[in-house]
Parts: C-alpha cells; structure tokens; sequence
C-alpha cells in the first residue's frame, strides 16, 4: 500500500492555541474555557496562572515559545497527559465520539492544567489509571531540584497527595531524576539519576528510596567503578514484558554516556549485561548518536530497541544474545538534543516502530527484527512542520497521538534608552522587594508562527 493511502485521518486537535509565546497561549486557553463554560452552561473558574497572560508586560521566560515537551495516554487509553515548555501538565480527556465524524477535527481543550515551579523533567500516569475511578487517576512528576510528586490527574490544583525524597547524602541537595518507571504491580517506582537506579515505594510517602541500584561499584574510584558496570545519568528506563510466574522480569537501563544495562528481578537484582553502544552506532550501523533518551522491548521480550538523542535511526538488540545487533532503523531525523519519543506497538507484520523526526514527519517501520541490517522505514507522513517531540499510539492501535515544538529564541524589543541597561541593572533574586527589574520587552513579529500543537488521527 503506498503512503499516500495510508496516511491517518485528523481528528483532534488543539490548533495555534500553544503557537505562540507562552504569555498569549495562557490567554487563549483562558478564553477557550471561558467558551467552554458558556456552552455547557457552567462557570468558568478561572485559573490564577493564566491571568499573567493579561499584564501588559511579562517575565522574559513568558516570551519563549509554549512547545509541547512530550505527551502519554493514560493505560486506559481515556486521557492525555503533556508537558509543556511553560512548566505545566495539562490533562486532556478525549470524548468517546472521538471517531464519529472525522471529517470535523475537534479542539481540545485541557480539563485540568497543574503549574509547577521549576520545569518538569519526566512524568509517568498510574498503570491501573481508570478515568471512571478518581482514586486511580494518578501520575508522577520529577519537577527540577524538588521532591518526586504523586498527583491525582483530575484535581484542579497542582498539590500533591504524596511526595517522595530523592536526596544526595553529601551535599543534601534534590536529585533529579532524568527517568522514571512504574514497576509492577504499581505499589512501586523506579528512578535513574547518576550511576544510580533508586526503588520507591508509593506507600511511604515523604520518605526516601527503599532500594537503590548502584551502575557502578564506586564513584570514587579513579576510573569510574573500577571499569565495572555503566557509568553516567540513567536517562532511559524500560521493563521487558512479564512471562514470569514471579511477576519479575529484565529492567533494560540506558545513560547518556551511551551504556546499556540489563538487570534481573524488575531492577532489583543482579546485573546481567552491560556494554557500550557506541561502536554499534557510529561504526557498524553508521546512524550516530549522544547518548540514549529512550528503550523499549517487544511484546515477546525477545527484542529491546534503543533511541539516542543527536541519532538517524534506532538500534534493535537481541537480548539472547548480550549485545548482539540485529538491524538497525534508518532515516530517523533526530539530529538535536531534545528527547524525540519512539512508540513501539505489536501489528499484523510483528513489531512496528513509530518515531517523529525534526521535519515534522512520523515514520514507521514494520516487521522489525525479521530482517537484519539496516532498514528503511515502510511508510511515513507529514504530521506537523516542526520537530515532533512525542509519537504514541493509543493502546488499542487504532489511534495515534503526536506533539510538537521546539525551544527556541524569541527576538525581542527592549523598550528602554540603551543607557539604562547595563550588566549592573539585574538581579537574579527576583522576589528582593528593593531589587531592580529587568526592563519590559514585548514579542518581535518573526514572520513565522511556530507549530507547537498537539494532534490526534485515526488509523
């Protein structure tokens, strides 16, 4: 069948609502609800961080553009959730006339935004979520230099129901974490930070890690652990689908210094493999790389596929064999550092792998493992025209969802004489009540409108 035939159908989406700066998509949401409200014949509660959209002059930060970071279905396929660059989690419940008239694209509206104060590095909704059940409508947060957050997805505020220590015991700063994980059954998480995978318990809130993972036998030692073990930020984290009786499988851990990880009993037992990706990348496969943002598996657990950052393709191990290389994925354009998100789903040829390149276009390669080498992609389509930073597919396969945008650098009008804007004249203690403030800037016309957008189609 040729791609043009069988490109998905539109049909949702959010539109130039978030293409723009963030300031002005604050402003159009709020008018979106306010239409919302009056259609359904309720009142529109206005929500406190939107109403900065109004001022006349806004922060610096308020001028960058409004892209989707990422976005994730909920496990019952009901409800989306994105991160966005504004810091904020918005949640989107689709109706379930989704599919009745595709020839009419519906706007989606967020039901429910949680503004954080510091930007949000990864999320992960609750494996057992029910729309229909508020006391599962659950997700977790990694806000930057904060505490891990549990909160409930259909609440209007942001405050969490439980939060979660992740702690350096020597400079007792916050540890971030660059992945998170449900573990099964979902009564515990996974987290990867530097040379550590650390293991929560959901029922313990504002304690810390029950279990921690070292990658490496010591960080003090002169090279790293003595060269044993992976070293570097575990960025990536991915459980192989459970076949076992004990409910435990093979925790699949990637880093950004480009190592890859096995270990047994969901993470919690001994190592089983690990190796260096980098010669597969560079010089056997030739597609690059800089490190690993994201690993997947199979349905059967036979095969583990690995996506880098700064990468034109995707990796696919067997894992019967330790770092054997079976084919690799080409064309894939993900030559920038922002994390580009890869679905995998099992189709009527086998494996599939859907990925969004930096030109807007979603590519899909079928059959994945049958053959070995490198692969073109089967068929693709132009889905937005910039960078597509999430491609998922709805858990029954018969629906996608893509988002898109990508940081960039707003021009600006500084309406003050030169004069008044020396180096001297900031402060980055903002709320110091005798400090100076940064003078107004107002938004350049650049001549084009960014697509920061989130899109769902019908296969």
């Amino acid at each position: 069948m040729e791609a043009d035939d069988r490109k998905p159908t539109l049909v949702a989406s959010t539109n130039d609502t978030y293409s723009c700066s963030i300031s002005i998509s604050h402003s159009r949401e709020k008018e979106l609800r306010k239409n919302d409200a009056a259609q359904e014949g309720t009142e529109c509660v206005e929500d406190e961080d939107l109403k900065k959209g109004e001022d006349q002059w806004t922060r610096d930060e308020d001028l960058e553009v409004n892209y989707f970071k990422s976005a994730q279905w909920t496990p019952d396929g009901t409800t989306l959730l994105t991160s966005s660059a504004d810091n904020q989690i918005r949640t989107f419940i689709l109706p379930p006339t989704l599919l009745d008239d595709p020839s009419t694209p519906l706007s989606l509206t967020p039901y429910t935004t949680h503004t954080f104060p510091t930007p949000v590095n990864c999320i992960a909704p609750y494996p057992h979520y029910t729309l229909s059940d508020p006391s599962t409508t659950l997700y977790l947060s990694c806000p930057n230099s904060l505490p891990i957050r549990l909160s409930n997805i259909l609440s209007p505020t942001a405050t969490p129901q439980a939060s979660y220590n992740l702690i350096c015991p020597t400079t007792e700063k916050y540890l971030t974490p660059a992945s998170i994980l449900w573990s099964s059954p979902g009564t515990h998480f996974l987290t990867g930070t530097e040379c550590l995978i650390s293991h929560f318990d959901i029922s313990r809130p504002g304690s810390g890690s029950v279990t921690i993972l070292p990658t490496i036998p010591s960080k003090r030692h002169k090279i790293k652990g003595g060269g044993v073990g992976m070293r570097g930020i575990v960025s990536a984290l991915s459980l192989q689908p459970c076949t076992d009786p004990s409910n435990t499988s093979i925790l699949a851990a990637g880093t950004w210094t480009r190592w890859l990880g096995l270990y047994d009993a969901s993470g919690l037992g001994g190592t089983v493999a690990t190796w260096d990706i980098s010669a597969a990348a560079d010089s056997e496969s030739g597609i690059g790389g800089q490190g690993l943002s994201q690993v997947g598996w199979s349905s059967c657990g036979r095969y583990l596929w690995v996506a880098e950052r700064k990468s034109r393709g995707v990796l696919v191990y067997d894992v019967r064999v330790t770092g054997k290389l079976v084919t690799w994925l080409e064309g894939r354009e993900a030559e920038t550092n922002q994390r580009m998100g890869v679905d995998s789903f099992e189709g009527e040829k086998g494996m599939e792998i859907w990925t969004g390149g930096t030109d807007g276009v979603v590519r899909v390669w079928e059959g994945v493992g049958r053959k070995e080498g490198g692969v073109e992609c089967d068929w693709e389509w132009k889905a937005h025209d910039d960078p597509i930073g999430s491609t998922i597919l709805h858990p029954s396969g018969t629906v996608i969802t893509t988002c898109s945008g990508q940081r960039a650098e707003t021009n600006i009008d500084v309406l003050v004489d030169d004069d008044d804007t020396s180096d001297e004249d900031s402060s980055d203690d903002e709320s110091a009540p005798n400090s100076l403030q940064s003078p107004p800037r107002t938004p350049k016309d650049t001549g084009r409108t960014p697509d920061n957008s989130l899109k769902v189609w019908s296969l």
